[in-house]
């Protein structure tokens, strides 16, 4: 059975759901979005924010995410492969159609921008130490931009790159590519973890 990823957040973040819901959909949401899954993006945007930009701590944005990426990730947690306490309400009645749906919706949206300014010639290189080696943009892209199954880092929020990198140092986080996230970051340290991060977080 795998570890369940730390609650810590969920019921703050329920409770934000439960809050969403009792409002009527919003406008911004209404543009080319079927009735039915306006609810359910409502609910979205409670934690992972409007259009896709994170507010929360921990709570990753999904704004220009891949869209396969993000279809395989509520499959994992819809089946139980990925246990997410906060999403499991969320995810435990969607249909393959509606995850098609989401998958696409978040690849259209413009990415989140960088709440820093971009790392300067020293930090990338420190940085590129780490990446180089672990071979980080034959998947991820050499923009960090991801693609298909694998996830856009470059932009997200670098307290939740901290946690998964985390996770997947424990082997604690399942999915397609587990191995592989294992292997990478299987000799890197906290202090790398959260200059890896930072670094990923300020990028475009």
């Amino acid at each position: 059975m795998p570890a369940r990823e730390r609650p810590g957040r969920v019921l703050s973040c329920c409770a934000v759901i439960v809050a969403a819901l009792l409002l009527p959909p919003r406008a911004a949401l209404a543009v080319d979005v079927p009735a039915k899954m306006r609810e359910k993006l409502a609910t979205c945007a409670a934690c992972h924010g409007e259009n896709g930009v994170s507010p929360n701590q921990e709570v990753p944005s999904l704004a220009a995410q891949p869209e396969i990426f993000t279809q395989w990730q509520l499959v994992y947690m819809r089946d139980g492969v990925r246990k997410v306490e906060a999403m499991e309400a969320v995810v435990k009645d969607m249909t393959d159609s509606d995850i098609r749906f989401y998958g696409a919706y978040f690849a259209a949206l413009p990415p989140p921008a960088p709440e820093h300014a971009r790392p300067n010639d020293a930090e990338s290189a420190e940085v590129l130490n780490l990446i180089k080696p672990r071979r980080c943009a034959n998947c991820h892209g050499d923009t960090m931009a991801g693609q298909g199954e694998v996830p856009r880092v470059a932009g997200q929020r670098a307290d939740y790159l901290v946690k998964a990198l985390r996770d997947f140092r424990q082997n604690v986080r399942r999915g397609r590519g587990n191995a592989v996230m294992i292997e990478m970051v299987a000799t890197v340290t906290d202090s790398d973890i959260r200059l890896l991060a930072e670094y990923l977080s300020r990028l475009p």
